[in-house]
């Protein structure tokens, strides 16, 4: 009889041990879980890309930017419930329903991290459309440009170097020598950068009145006469034939991603980056304050850098 007990006593501890063990093994899993749910959150899904996919597709204003944060929340709280009941599951010492609950979080995150993704290459990534790069200085100088870029360089001329940038003599009236002697009047590049626009200000114009509004546009931009001449021969053609453009100028986000280092230090630097989409319907926009953007007044060695992008909007109308 006794050792009927002692048989029954070590045999409920033994499944009181392996149960414990199993408690311990899920909740060491849902901690790791948890923490990479934290990293992915942080890292991979992040709330700056949300906003921005938001603003882009909806053409939206401030107030949608709250919505977003709402939303990150929104799809947050589900999978922290997940883990919540699998922890509660486990403790109870029901390990099915902790592991059904497990999967359910990790469909979750799944799912998320395949939006997060694909709503930044859709959104975001764009292929940047003939910049071109004058060169004034006071006197004949030897110049050096380098491109600090979120990206990279598809074509160029001159031919860029991506370790030593182009190395050019400058002229004052801007025309640029190479060391083999070739001239140029301007340095030219093309490539594919993640540039995050911002539309919540710009215009809408009709497609006949683009270059009539290119012209005044480029002059409150800083550009001259002739430089403004090879900006809408460049893009005018393409745009003219549309019902509308929705044209911004996106200088400060373009240079956020689009660095610019040339040696010696310019005295002035202009820089003019136009984003534009078209519409077969008039587009309700606030206007952009052009005159804020750039320097009016030239001095001393001046660098002017000019080129743009076509927005294209992926998936949605």
């Amino acid at each position: 009889m006794e050792n009927e007990i002692l048989y029954v006593d070590n045999a409920n501890i033994e499944r009181s041990l392996k149960s414990k063990q199993t408690r311990l093994a899920i909740h060491g899993v849902g901690m790791v879980l948890l923490s990479l749910h934290m990293y992915i959150l942080g890292f991979i899904y992040n709330i700056d890309d949300l906003k921005y996919w938001f603003s882009i597709v909806m053409m939206t204003f401030d107030w949608q930017e709250c919505v977003a944060i709402i939303g990150v929340n929104l799809f947050l709280i589900p999978r922290l419930l997940f883990l919540y009941r699998s922890y509660k599951a486990s403790l109870l010492g029901d390990k099915k329903k902790a592991i059904e609950y497990m999967v359910l979080w990790a469909i979750g995150l799944v799912c998320t991290i395949m939006m997060a993704l694909a709503t930044s290459f859709l959104m975001i990534e764009m292929s940047a459309k003939k910049p071109v790069i004058y060169l004034y200085p006071e006197t004949r100088t030897e110049v050096n440009v380098k491109l600090e870029l979120d990206g990279k360089v598809t074509y160029s001329y001159p031919e860029y170097n991506n370790a030593l940038g182009w190395t050019v003599t400058a002229e004052p009236d801007g025309q640029l020598t190479d060391k083999d002697g070739n001239k140029y009047p301007y340095l030219f590049w093309e490539g594919d950068i993640r540039i995050k626009p911002d539309l919540s200000k710009g215009f809408c114009v009709k497609g006949e009145d683009t270059e009539s509004f290119l012209k005044d546009a480029l002059r409150r931009l800083g550009l001259t006469d002739a430089e403004a001449a090879d900006f809408i021969a460049y893009w005018c053609p393409e745009m003219q034939q549309n019902k509308y453009n929705i044209i911004t100028f996106q200088t400060s986000r373009y240079e956020d991603v689009s660095g610019l280092i040339v040696s010696p230090e310019p005295d002035t630097v202009i820089r003019v980056n136009m984003l534009w989409y078209s519409s077969d319907k008039p587009v309700d926009i606030a206007p952009q304050d052009l005159d804020a953007v750039n320097p009016v007044v030239r001095k001393g060695f001046t660098v002017v850098e000019w080129g743009g992008e076509e927005y294209k909007r992926g998936l949605f109308p």
